[in-house]
């Protein structure tokens, strides 16, 4: 039996907190450090049980990641525009950093679900 994880795990396990911290430099100026260092330490936490092929880790990057896609899209379609002096205004930063995230969320999704990567983590 191979006992050695595929390189993409681990590369995704490290990275796949990335699509979540894809947001506008608005919001990202407005975040507290608190609220920073707990989502740092739960997601080290689960790269920390994938790379140790616990099973419960993978369904919880499908959880959420596929969770991240579907906020996104409703932010998404709420956030799009906003309301200024001269009418509507497109909020482009909003639409290009929903797109990227929502992208980078299925490319972690299609690599977790790949046959290698589940068979490494049973």
């Amino acid at each position: 039996m191979n006992n050695r994880l595929p390189s993409g795990l681990i590369a995704i396990a490290f990275l796949q907190i990335i699509p979540l911290l894809v947001l506008p430099p608005s919001t990202l100026a407005g975040l507290n450090a608190v609220a920073w260092g707990v989502v740092a330490a739960l997601f080290a936490l689960l790269a920390f049980n994938m790379l140790r092929r616990r099973a419960w880790s993978r369904l919880a990057v499908i959880f959420v990641q596929g969770f991240n896609i579907i906020v996104r899209l409703l932010i998404l379609l709420g956030g799009a525009t906003e309301v200024a002096d001269s009418g509507l205004v497109v909020n482009y930063w909003m639409i290009g950093t929903c797109i990227v995230s929502m992208i980078a969320s299925a490319v972690v999704l299609y690599y977790v679900d790949q046959p290698e990567v589940q068979m490494a983590m049973q």
